[in-house]
């Protein structure tokens, strides 16, 4: 009788140690769970937030010396004189959607990019170091979001009669709100504070003293549903001094007169 009364205890414990969790149990457990998870992702949420803060920051810089480096190396060997009609240099403002697209197109001295990148039959193994460039800048609509123009760079390396139109165009940058340039002549001959707004060599007879150049831009995709505001950013602003001449080297000894020689039709 004490032996059967001892397994039934031994059993009772047995299966109390088996017991499973109560409801209340559960409840409190998916509710702390629930809470950890919510923690967990409000935490991840401002981290990921903080990194795309810090990467705009040092991203920012870098897209605007990437850009401003491209068009300060064209401006800075800019080259005028001898061509004919004097139209070497133009420059224009542009409204594109709102936004400033303003153009400019001019000769540069600095070395061609694009030689070589089409074969149209006029272009030997001597035409490969061309001592003159057409160059230009110019906006176009961003294809898929209407905040943006996209920025080109224009370049001919066959300067001919018509140095401020042709050539190949090539990508600068796709998320530009505004590319706005701003010619001044000589400080003894300004009228306008602000500058000039469009600037023709062919009438002007010569290049502007300064350019001023205004740029904003984005550096990355607006999310679903984001609408920007247009004090978002700060503009960039640079003043691009130039020069009233340049001169380069024909394939001699001494420069021949500009306007004649290699790479000239």
């Amino acid at each position: 009788m004490a032996r059967r009364a001892l397994l039934a205890r031994r059993r009772a414990r047995r299966r109390k140690g088996q017991r499973g969790f109560t409801l209340l149990e559960l409840v409190i457990s998916v509710a702390l769970l629930s809470t950890i998870m919510v923690l967990m992702y409000q935490s991840l949420g401002q981290t990921i937030e903080t990194r795309n803060m810090v990467y705009d920051e040092l991203q920012g810089p870098k897209v605007a010396n990437a850009i401003l480096a491209q068009i300060f190396k064209d401006f800075r060997y800019i080259y005028y004189g001898g061509l004919q009609g004097e139209s070497g240099f133009r420059g224009k403002a542009v409204k594109m959607a709102g936004m400033d697209a303003d153009r400019v197109a001019f000769i540069t001295a600095r070395r061609t990019r694009t030689v070589g990148t089409e074969d149209d039959g006029r272009r030997t193994d001597d035409d490969r170091e061309s001592p003159l460039t057409e160059v230009g800048y110019a906006c176009r609509p961003h294809p898929r979001h209407s905040q943006w123009l996209e920025l080109w760079r224009r370049e001919d390396y066959f300067v001919d009669s018509k140095p401020t139109e042709g050539g190949f165009y090539s990508l600068v940058y796709d998320k530009i709100r505004n590319f706005r340039l701003r010619f001044f002549p000589i400080p003894e001959e300004a009228t306008e504070k602000q500058g000039l707004e469009e600037w023709d060599s062919a009438t002007k007879k010569g290049l502007p003293y300064a350019i001023l150049l205004k740029i904003e831009f984005d550096v990355n995709e607006p999310l679903e549903g984001e609408t920007y505001e247009p004090d978002d950013i700060d503009p960039i602003h640079r003043i691009l001094l130039l020069r009233a001449g340049y001169s380069v080297e024909w394939g001699g000894s001494a420069p021949a007169a500009p306007g004649t020689g290699p790479g000239m039709r």
